[in-house]
């Protein structure tokens, strides 16, 4: 009687040290968290103000896509600086992302005419401009002047342009 009641002591004591195990590695890993977040703590205000800087700056160069006469002047800005001639500059509707999120990607369709060296002038200054820029297509044409006929040595292009600009919900 005393060897059954010891084999089934056994039997239920070694059922709780796998429990126990299992326990134990359980709390080693949450203490390591722990240890990982305190060891990191130190850090954190200065790294959440760096990403709050960062985020400042991205917000700074983003449009606001209810603001047409403003974001439109950007383009007219450049068409005057560059002396440039805008044909065409439309801004569509910015699709909705299915996730909430803080920026949206505002369409444009864009043509300028002008020379070779205007046309990439105005390329570098949208790429390196105060706004965020992603290019979708881009098409250069050569432009017809006085009835159709190509005309100088150094002709118009007009160059056709799908981008979209990084927009504020």
């Amino acid at each position: 009687m005393l060897a059954v009641l010891l084999t089934i002591g056994s039997y239920v004591r070694a059922g709780n040290i796998t429990e126990l195990e299992a326990t134990l590695e359980e709390r080693t890993r949450l203490s390591e968290r722990y240890k990982n977040n305190l060891r990191y703590a130190n850090r954190l205000q200065a790294d959440a103000a760096k990403v709050k800087e960062a985020t400042d700056a991205i917000s700074r160069r983003a449009i606001d896509p209810s603001a047409l006469a403003t974001n439109l002047q950007f383009f007219y800005r450049l068409e005057s600086e560059l002396d440039l001639r805008l044909i065409d500059l439309r801004q569509g509707i910015a699709d909705r992302p299915k996730k909430a999120t803080i920026y949206s990607a505002v369409p444009y369709t864009v043509a300028v005419e002008g020379t070779y060296i205007q046309l990439m002038d105005f390329v570098r200054r949208l790429e390196t401009g105060g706004h965020y820029v992603r290019f979708q297509t881009s098409n250069f044409n050569p432009s017809r002047e006085a009835g159709g006929a190509l005309t100088g040595t150094d002709p118009k292009i007009v160059l056709s342009l799908n981008l979209q600009l990084l927009g504020r919900q």
